[in-house]
């Protein structure tokens, strides 16, 4: 089964990093915004037909509580076909919302999302979407970045299909004002 290794990945990330439990990377009623780049891993049925892909995104996070974020976002993912013999499998070209939340060990994170996948070109049609991962914010001199991976799954009336999504991203603060700086992480 292909799932086990990304869970036990998960698993052990989460036991490692949850000793890290400082402060929240924003404080309370911030907003930030990231636009990252992501690498799309096909999981069984989907890697069987498709190669790795590539994806852009824009994400908003908003911090309610000490530990808890909301966040929405959007993008494009692009995986191409695999040439198969005697198959007529098109590229995947599709756009993902998405509404969801962050639980925050210090700068480390658990994140589950849910919304819509909506697939352009010639498969034009529209599927549910759901996530969940984690990640880590981390600074490199005054500039923040989040590192994610997630599994990810996209269910349409005709088929469901996984991926695997590596996101690298860089942040940054949408009302920064006295205090709301991100601390040192």
């Amino acid at each position: 089964m292909r799932i086990m290794p990304v869970t036990t990945l998960l698993v052990s990330a989460l036991t490692f990093f949850s000793n890290r439990c400082d402060a929240q990377a924003y404080p309370v009623k911030t907003f930030s915004g990231s636009a990252g780049a992501e690498a799309l891993f096909a999981e069984s049925k989907l890697a069987s037909t498709h190669r790795t892909g590539a994806g852009v995104t824009l994400k908003g996070e908003y911090v309610f509580g000490g530990h808890v974020s909301a966040t929405v976002n959007t993008g494009y993912y692009f995986m191409p076909a695999k040439t198969i013999e005697n198959t007529n499998t098109a590229d995947i070209s599709a756009i993902p919302v998405k509404a969801g939340v962050r639980y925050y060990l210090g700068s480390f994170y658990g994140a589950g999302e849910v919304g819509g996948i909506f697939f352009v070109g010639n498969n034009s049609r529209g599927g549910l979407l759901y996530s969940f991962g984690m990640g880590d914010k981390f600074r490199a001199g005054r500039n923040v970045f989040d590192i994610g991976l997630r599994h990810e799954g996209w269910s349409t009336s005709e088929n469901s299909r996984g991926i695997i999504a590596l996101r690298v991203a860089y942040e940054f603060a949408l009302n920064e004002k006295e205090g709301s700086r991100i601390p040192e992480l």
